[in-house]
């Protein structure tokens, strides 16, 4: 006679391989054919990555960005970042596609703040913790954890430095697709943002050809100017800059190890070392002094421009609106053509009138119109203060890291001979190029 538990322990192996048993056999019946046609549906299974749950995508981005501080902080290797930033690339960029990313999240959070609608956690999180990072250790996460920057990385190859004056003028432009996109966004226009990013179609290479073609010219130009995505369209950079300006422990370089070689400053593509500036002489003083005053009094008449500007550009985003274009249609199309425009049976069938299709797409240009020079004003704002903060008067006896530009790339590590010459060590004793 069988003992009890041996019965079990029998029962609990059947229990284990009989499903296993039934997942790798063959049917036991042949399938019935028909002669009708009809084919049997087959069971679709979803890619792995379709599987991935959200939580899984927020703690890969946890653990990747504190990765990244450790190899910026304390292994300061360049090699390191570059090998670990293609691997952020394959995994977010090229398997996630791109999606959900803290550059297109901008729009999630303003539409949610402004309607009121509620905001995925995971999205929210994914957000937010780029920013959180930046504001204890600098712009760790555009170094080694972006796609987007570690595909413009691989592209340089000759970095040529800006001339200031078309830089200055260049970083006003993710000010203005922040703006656009957030008015967009708010107002019911769709994510333009997302619309308008030349990567995501190469990630998820189904893009049409004319997104493949920019995202392609902006690696091109990617060769001789380092990263223009990151550094003149990101509007998610505009906000990691403003957090890395309050930066608890960024990017620096020791000032009592260094021996102002300029390594550093030939080395880094975007120009985020700067250079030693002595103590200014009283008539240039007087000068900049003066250049301060001038531009503190034009700076609410430029504000006036940019909302002004805004107001008008407000229409034209409008446009990107389904009520604004149904009346553009409406509007344009001939009576005898409408059935060559489903979307006009689409409206007829709505019930609504033209009157109030009409009235409704006024609305909407209206509110676009007000978001644009809200959007004007804070673009005028922002352009004013960086204008007044080229006055400052500063002395800087050595080089320093520009910790609002600085993408801890990490290529003035090798650059720099104290920091080589005692590669290996451990991020609190090595003299190089440091963070904190």
């Amino acid at each position: 006679m069988k003992r009890p538990g041996c019965i079990r322990k029998r029962a609990g192996l059947a229990g284990v391989l009989l499903p296993l048993v039934t997942w790798a056999a063959d049917p036991r019946f042949p399938q019935p054919q028909f002669e009708s046609g009809h084919t049997l549906p087959q069971t679709p299974h979803p890619a792995f990555v379709e599987q991935v749950p959200a939580w899984m995508d927020v703690l890969l981005l946890a653990l990747a960005l504190g990765i990244a501080v450790w190899l910026v902080r304390r292994l300061r290797s360049r090699r390191g970042v570059l090998l670990f930033s293609l691997l952020c690339l394959g995994w977010f960029g090229f398997v996630r596609r791109g999606c959900v990313c803290p550059v297109g999240a901008v729009q999630n959070v303003a539409e949610a703040m402004w309607n009121g609608g509620g905001l995925p956690w995971f999205v929210a999180a994914i957000f937010v913790l780029p920013l959180f990072a930046t504001l204890l250790y600098g712009r760790v996460f555009c170094g080694a954890v972006c796609p987007l920057g570690a595909l413009q990385d691989l592209f340089i190859i000759r970095p040529q430095r800006v001339p200031r004056a078309m830089d200055a003028v260049l970083r006003l432009v993710p000010l203005g697709v922040l703006a656009l996109g957030v008015v967009a966004a708010v107002n019911g226009a769709g994510y333009l943002i997302c619309q308008w990013d030349p990567f995501v179609g190469l990630f998820r290479r189904s893009a049409p050809m004319t997104v493949m073609l920019t995202g392609m010219a902006v690696l091109f130009v990617g060769m001789v100017v380092a990263r223009p995505y990151c550094r003149y369209f990101c509007p998610y950079g505009v906000l990691l800059e403003f957090c890395a300006g309050l930066a608890w422990r960024p990017v620096t370089i020791p000032s009592r190890t260094c021996v102002n070689c300029r390594l550093c400053v030939g080395t880094c593509p975007v120009g985020a070392v700067t250079a030693p500036r002595e103590v200014t002489s009283g008539a240039e003083r007087k000068r900049l002094f003066r250049r301060f005053v001038t531009l503190a009094v034009l700076m609410p008449l430029g504000v006036l421009l940019c909302a002004s500007t805004g107001w008008l550009t407000g229409a034209w985003v409008a446009r990107a609106h389904p009520a604004v274009r149904m009346a553009e249609v409406l509007a344009t199309v001939p009576q005898e053509a409408a059935d060559q425009h489903p979307e006009l049976e689409a409206f007829r069938r709505g019930g609504a009138s033209r009157d109030e299709a009409e009235a409704y797409a006024a609305e909407a240009v209206r509110r676009f119109r007000a978001g644009g020079a809200g959007a004007g004003v804070f673009v005028g704002v922002v352009m004013g203060l960086r204008l007044l903060g080229m006055t400052r008067l500063r002395r800087r006896p050595l080089h320093e890291a520009d910790r609002m530009r600085c993408v801890a790339c990490g290529r003035c590590w090798d650059a720099c001979p104290l920091n080589r010459s005692v590669a290996g060590t451990s991020g609190s004793t090595s003299d190089g190029p440091s963070v904190g």
